[in-house]
């Protein structure tokens, strides 16, 4: 039976557990795969049996996050169908409702708040705070030169 179409009906994507997001994230890097590539860079990191790496990766495709890719070769390969910004933005705003009551500004000041947070980093972060600012406020006050804290 064609694997693909077995799976024809499944709902769609659903949330993903913190070890399907791991396997993600190696699928996201791979960007198209076997899941023995899959199995072999997930391993460098932290050791699981194949088996269920693969029970993953056909959780995965279940859930519409990944999908085969046409091949004439014997093995299947896949690829991510959900971009990992996508996946994190929905995450990141489940995270702020639950635990910060749908504050954005709380949930950025506990993140300021992190004690390896590197100048660096703080100053990408005040970057993109200053050109988020710019867009909020139009092409009109745009010009405005923007106040940065000490």
């Amino acid at each position: 039976m064609n694997p693909e179409k077995r799976r024809a009906g499944r709902p769609k994507a659903t949330e993903l557990s913190a070890l399907e997001q791991d396997v993600m994230r190696v699928c996201w890097q791979l960007e198209e795969f076997t899941s023995a590539e899959v199995i072999e860079e997930f391993c460098k990191s932290r050791r699981l049996a194949d088996t269920t790496i693969r029970t993953v990766l056909s959780k995965l495709r279940d859930k519409r996050y990944l999908e085969l890719v046409p091949t004439t070769d014997r093995r299947y390969r896949m690829r991510p169908t959900v971009d990992r910004e996508s996946v994190a933005g929905r995450l990141l705003k489940q995270l702020v409702s639950g635990l910060f009551g749908d504050s954005p500004q709380e949930a950025i000041l506990c993140l300021l708040q992190d004690e390896d947070l590197r100048l660096e980093e703080l100053d990408e972060i005040w970057g993109q705070i200053e050109m988020r600012r710019r867009e909020l406020e139009g092409p009109q006050k745009g010009h405005r030169k923007a106040r940065r804290s000490p």
